[in-house]
């Protein structure tokens, strides 16, 4: 039995950590849900009732309040539960989401690729292509908790998006919309000239139709990041049809929420240094519609402005997208906007906050070049660590070329791992470039 100093020493932490959250944690309250509301709140899981019982205790049962009826393991847990939370500061908290993650995604020191160039630089990786069990995950995952908990909001019963036929995004909203109870409607364009037999029926594609999306492919429609009309017809069409779909632009990144899970994840980045003990200089980020990268922006620059004296970061995007202008003026236009709705004045943000290196796209979106797959094979000889040739192939290349030219020259630098592996099934001939 615990102690009568053990419980008190409980029962001042249980309150102040109750009162944080705006809830009354007397000891002579009855009310379980109080319990249930504090314990689930931060984590956006307040309509999972299993969450307390994670924690070690019944629902409702008014021991729970009292601070005798936690086991060790049940405060053990609630450590761990607080150890796992990113605090935002208002307006961003009250921001509604709707949990799709296994959060914080891991950060990994890559320490043979840290050797083998030089170690002068610390490479670690934030494993957004490990943030989910939905699907796979992968950063529109993340971004997708914004506006899934939008379309529920407004009673949507069908999310509607587009890409192309090798899709990690639309794959992820199929995953989103079964793991919500809704519909999905996609648009598969055929973004990429790419001659492999299994292009348009394994990896993503296949996942998206196995999960009951309804997938349509248009083959005469090329890449492009703007608001495209086949996914304005197939929303005409819902419409006609009397359904209510939820529009979801190309990488969930032209949407008016599109950057709050990646200024999201800046938030995250922050606790997980404290925890840690180190900083991070640079970030290295994949682009190409935009908002993960805009979202990093976002969230970084209130971070400096919140705590002006801790040291500030720069966000690198390596262009995938081989339309460089129009990515670089989709990053600042979300950016800004994204920074307006979490507390940055529409100043906060400018163009020179916008670091995308063009030399590593390839020449073509989709198509990998030998420096890609080059990359590629060096971060899986290497680590084990997978990338893919579309997204993540290009960004590690950039990568390692900055490092081995020194001009990443030293420091700690996080690689934004968003995920894509999928696609590799689809480019099953290694090497192969157009």
């Amino acid at each position: 039995m615990r102690g009568k100093q053990g419980a008190a020493d409980f029962r001042r932490e249980r309150a102040e950590r109750f009162d944080s959250f705006g809830v009354s944690a007397s000891s002579d309250s009855t009310d379980g849900n109080q319990l249930e509301t504090a314990l689930c709140v931060p984590y956006r899981t307040v309509d999972n009732p299993g969450l307390v019982d994670l924690v070690g205790n019944q629902r409702g049962n008014p021991e729970c309040l009292n601070g005798d009826g936690l086991s060790r393991t049940a405060r053990s847990r609630l450590r761990y539960l607080d150890s796992k939370m990113t605090t935002l500061p208002e307006p961003f908290a009250s921001i509604p989401r709707k949990a799709l993650l296994l959060e914080p995604s891991p950060i990994h020191l890559l320490p043979n690729m840290t050797a083998d160039l030089g170690g002068a630089v610390k490479i670690y990786a934030k494993r957004d292509d490990l943030n989910s069990g939905l699907a796979y995950g992968g950063n529109k995952t993340r971004k997708l908790e914004y506006l899934v908990a939008d379309a529920l909001a407004t009673k949507c019963h069908t999310l509607i998006s587009i890409g192309g036929i090798q899709s990690n995004h639309t794959r992820q909203v199929a995953a989103a919309a079964a793991h919500a109870g809704l519909k999905a409607k996609l648009v598969q364009e055929k973004w990429v000239e790419w001659s492999d037999p299994g292009y348009e029926s394994v990896g993503n594609i296949q996942l998206s139709r196995l999960m009951g999306a309804d997938v349509r492919i248009e083959r005469m429609a090329g890449f492009g990041i703007e608001h495209k009309d086949s996914l304005k017809n197939l929303l005409k069409e819902c419409e006609d049809k009397g359904e209510k779909p939820y529009y979801i632009p190309a990488g969930a990144s032209d949407h008016p929420l599109g950057g709050l899970g990646f200024a999201r994840w800046a938030f995250e980045v922050r606790e997980q240094e404290k925890q840690m003990g180190i900083t991070f200089d640079n970030i290295i980020v994949c682009a190409v519609t935009g908002s993960t990268m805009a979202g990093m922006v976002a969230g970084f620059k209130l971070i400096e402005k919140l705590y002006p004296d801790e040291p500030k970061k720069k966000v690198i995007g390596i262009d995938a997208s081989a339309t460089p202008a129009e990515t670089r003026a989709q990053v600042l236009r979300i950016a800004k906007h994204t920074g307006e709705k979490i507390g940055l004045e529409p100043e906060d943000i400018t163009a020179s906050d916008i670091m995308i290196d063009e030399r590593y796209h390839a020449g073509t979106y989709g198509v990998p070049d030998k420096q890609t797959w080059d990359a590629i094979e060096y971060g899986a000889r290497m680590e084990a660590f997978i990338t893919d040739p579309v997204y993540e192939g290009k960004s590690l290349a950039g990568l390692i070329d900055m490092v081995r030219k020194g001009e990443i020259s030293g420091g700690n630098v996080l690689y934004a791992h968003l995920g894509g592996q999928l696609a590799l099934n689809a480019y099953s001939q290694i090497g192969t470039v157009a």
